[in-house]
């Protein structure tokens, strides 16, 4: 996955479009619309949300995975410090 990720960090969603494009690729996008004026945009042939937002921070996330013996977290952002 591209490091992008990273750059939201901080920033605060004000909108999110959904798209869909039954002819061709990507086959689904979704924009996360910041309040400074940018945008950051997920995209795939698949995608699959959640019901709603879920309580809990890194460790419950980290907690969650750990029940899928398939997952594996590949990266946190932001990166914890060095050392």
């Amino acid at each position: 996955m591209k490091s992008g990720l990273g750059e939201i960090i901080g920033k605060t969603i004000t909108d999110v479009i959904v798209a869909r494009n039954d002819r061709g690729d990507p086959a689904n996008q979704v924009f996360l619309v910041f309040d400074d004026g940018t945008y950051f945009e997920f995209w795939g042939a698949q995608f699959n949300c959640n019901s709603g937002v879920d309580r809990g921070g890194v460790a419950e996330v980290v907690k969650y995975l750990g029940c899928w013996q398939t997952a594996k977290i590949t990266d946190v952002y932001p990166k914890p410090p060095a050392g």
